[in-house]
């Protein structure tokens, strides 16, 4: 950078000097900095002293500016516009690096963490990062990039884009089926009956299906998903399980879908950001990563 005989006044000087010709008093500059009002006075004389020539015509408290401290107010407010513009680009250059998605952690632990090498893969450029959480994301508090949320799709204040209906039945252990008669309509009745916090419920699959429903069954509630399907693959009963958290189960033989009844639920799978968030390259290349998992795996495409 070339050097310059000219001695530039500090930045404190000059922002004290902008803050009292917009202000019209040092007391109101030097609340607005978090200063004394004698350390803003102190840094308007020494502006003068080094500039040469007044830059107030003092009234009192009120202070009126000269033309040269107009001059130098507007180049101290257009110097940190450009700053604060060339500041956020590079901020902004930097955060589209960052994929930070956000999901359920049934669908992390069940559905996206066995497929993270792969992901990896066709998702480039991005350092990725992960939060599972029940809690809905508030994109204008949190450095989320994306959420993958279930539900209807109609949440205030974000932009919801459709990836996948999803399909649920019921699932268990391949050794507990064999153990039961499934052609029997009172095979449901010998077994326990393994329930999660879903909106689907094993009162609509017995109405869907028009099987009734054991009047006292035995049954087990969970809080969550993944903890569910985990006791359906060791054998203690039977789930009303999500095709996206059951499929890579039901591939490897840990599960059977024994039933050709399957119910089409109230829920799917949305691709939710914020209203301002950027739909960069890394972003979209995990919703469509994305996208073409959970149908496969929401259908069950290369099972049946």
């Amino acid at each position: 950078m070339k050097k310059s005989n000219l001695t530039l006044p500090t930045t404190k000087s000059l922002c004290a000097l902008e803050a009292t010709v917009r202000l019209g008093t040092a007391t109101l500059a030097a609340s607005e900095l978090h200063v004394t009002q004698a350390a803003v006075s102190h840094r308007l004389r020494d502006l003068e002293d080094q500039l040469g020539e007044s830059l107030f015509i003092r009234h009192g408290r009120r202070l009126e500016p000269t033309s040269a401290a107009l001059q130098l107010a507007e180049a101290v407010r257009n110097s940190s516009s450009i700053l604060e513009n060339v500041w956020g680009g590079i901020q902004s250059r930097a955060s589209t690096d960052e994929l930070t998605i956000s999901m359920l952690p049934a669908l992390a632990s069940k559905w996206l963490a066995p497929r993270l090498a792969e992901m990896v893969t066709e998702v480039q450029g991005a350092n990725l990062r992960i939060t599972a959480s029940r809690e809905l994301v508030d994109f204008d508090k949190e450095q989320v990039s994306a959420a993958i949320r279930y539900g209807t799709g109609n949440w205030p204040q974000v932009r919801a884009r459709p990836m996948a209906d999803e399909t649920v039945a019921p699932v268990m252990a391949p050794s507990l089926a064999r153990q039961l008669n499934l052609a029997s309509h009172r095979a449901l009745s010998e077994v326990t009956l393994l329930r999660c916090d879903n909106p689907d419920s094993w009162e609509d699959w017995f109405a869907a299906t028009g099987l009734k429903q054991p009047s006292q069954p035995n049954e087990i509630f969970f809080d969550e998903d993944a903890t569910m399907i985990e006791a359906a693959i060791g054998g203690h009963g039977i789930a009303l399980g999500r095709f996206a958290l059951v499929a890579r189960d039901l591939r490897a033989g840990r599960l059977v879908a024994p039933f050709q009844y399957r119910m089409t639920s109230k829920f799917g799978y949305w691709f939710v950001q914020g209203t301002s968030s950027s739909e960069t390259k890394p972003v979209m290349d995990f919703f469509q990563w994305a996208r073409g998992h959970l149908l496969r795996d929401t259908q069950l495409l290369d099972l049946d």
